[in-house]
């Protein structure tokens, strides 16, 4: 199709000709379901005109739907797949204009909803719970870290991380508990979709939860400010958060950080169906202490959808020192389960 076609496709005339039967005039989702004869589904439709839903999800997401049909994200079958008897360009321009009712709604848009990589923390605003666990590969040791996060308002997020670990203690048993808890509040600052520009502020308060006689936290309180950015480039994405930790008792090194990680996203079904994202993560380490070197680890690592509605995914991947090894610098294998709580329950969708 040419570029001039192209711009005189009218997506509200198309949505009309072709969605608002079921969808409503203005896509409110209004229409009775017993009058659509969906009542049997046990089902809403959706309101494109609610900010805090329709803003949530990528062009891809809703592209595959209507590619696909609901079957694509495991929604009823009631909903056709018209990727026969539309063009690509003509589904763009639908989306395009149920994009328009929250053009400028303040929310940060689902394209920045990017992978999360293993210890990059993302710039996106969010409603899920992951569970992050780490495994020495030479010596003993585990730890599993749970992260409840919740989105208030437009572009802000409380998250509470608990970690549990096994370790060996100062007089060489292994010692398993609960260890030092910490509270964050992530802020969405910039969030430009034209430019595939996201920003954020997030600060967080570690608490001496955890026993330190027994090896399972520092003993004292800790301070941490983060400044997480993404930037998508095409079908790559490159996400960033350099912080500062700061703990309050004597004799413990302020350290700074910087983690970065560049991936990209592939799927299934011509793009539209399972996704599979590889990542490449550099983390590095600096510690205000005299002499203490500046560390680097890289960690490879794969994402992929596992529910049809891809609310549930799984990474996997190895935290390899690349200086500076021995003691607790030592390769680990790490791998984590999201649960994205807003799109579905945990056992729904697959």
């Amino acid at each position: 199709m040419a570029a001039s076609e192209k711009q005189s496709l009218d997506g509200h005339a198309l949505f009309t000709q072709n969605c608002a039967a079921c969808h409503g005039a203005d896509g409110r989702g209004d229409r009775k379901l017993s009058d659509l004869g969906f009542e049997h589904f046990g089902i809403k439709m959706p309101d494109f005109s609610d900010c805090g839903f329709a803003t949530r999800e990528a062009d891809t997401d809703w592209g595959s739907t209507i590619h696909r049909g609901g079957r694509a994200r495991a929604f009823p079958r009631a909903m056709p797949a018209f990727d026969q008897a539309l063009s690509d360009d003509e589904i763009a321009a639908i989306i395009g204009y149920l994009r328009a009712k929250c053009e400028k709604s303040g929310y940060p848009r689902g394209e920045f909803n990017l992978p999360l990589a293993m210890f990059t923390e993302k710039a996106f605003p969010e409603d899920e719970l992951v569970n992050l666990n780490r495994l020495n590969t030479e010596s003993y040791g585990f730890n599993s870290t749970s992260v409840f996060e919740k989105r208030f308002g437009k572009t802000g997020q409380l998250e509470v991380n608990l970690p549990i670990s096994s370790v060996t203690g100062p007089l060489g048993h292994a010692q398993t508990g609960i260890g030092d808890m910490g509270v964050a509040w992530k802020q969405n600052l910039l969030a430009d979709v034209d430019q595939g520009t996201i920003f954020s502020a997030l600060g967080e308060v570690v608490l001496p939860t955890g026993n330190y006689a027994r090896g399972l936290g520092q003993g004292t309180w800790s301070f941490e400010t983060h400044a997480l950015f993404a930037q998508i480039m095409g079908d790559y994405f490159l996400q960033g958060d350099v912080f500062g930790a700061f703990p309050a008792g004597k004799g413990l090194a302020k350290e700074a950080h910087g983690n970065f990680a560049f991936g990209r996203t592939f799927a299934e079904d011509e793009g539209w169906g399972r996704s599979w994202s590889p990542q490449l993560e550099l983390l590095t380490t600096q510690e205000f202490d005299p002499g203490a070197k500046l560390q680097w680890d890289i960690v490879p690592q794969l994402q992929v959808s596992l529910s049809t509605r891809q609310h549930v995914l799984a990474s996997f991947g190895a935290r390899v020192p690349l200086n500076d090894r021995g003691g607790d610098r030592q390769t680990q294998f790490v791998f984590y389960l999201i649960w994205d709580w807003y799109d579905g329950g945990l056992f729904q969708a697959w």
